[in-house]
């Protein structure tokens, strides 16, 4: 299983963005550490990547706009923090996506 986020807070190549610009980004990983957590997923399998170093990636993924969150290289969310429990379920299920509601903004 692998998880990656996209978040657009930290390094992006040679510019720092700092965490004000988008606090949902800090908080998108910590519910996905604790969505892992809860459904025993190992914390190797998430990979949190700058968002503007992998754009092309994202954009073809359809993580648009950050943060994004993508099981298995499905979209699960986007634009906003996700729930940990419902991503745990997700994660427990073995599905990705979620409900289908999870990649509005």
């Amino acid at each position: 299983m692998e998880i990656v986020v996209y978040r657009i807070t930290g390094r992006q190549g040679w510019l720092d963005v700092p965490g004000w610009i988008c606090a949902e980004c800090d908080l998108t990983v910590a519910a996905v550490r604790e969505a892992c957590r809860r459904a025993g997923v190992p914390q190797e399998a998430v990979d949190v990547r700058p968002w503007l170093t992998h754009l092309g990636e994202a954009w073809r993924a359809g993580a648009l706009p950050p943060p994004a969150v993508l099981v298995d290289g499905h979209l699960f969310s986007q634009g906003r923090v996700p729930d940990a429990a419902e991503l745990a379920l997700c994660l427990t299920a073995g599905k990705a996506g979620g409900e289908g509601r999870s990649a509005a903004p």
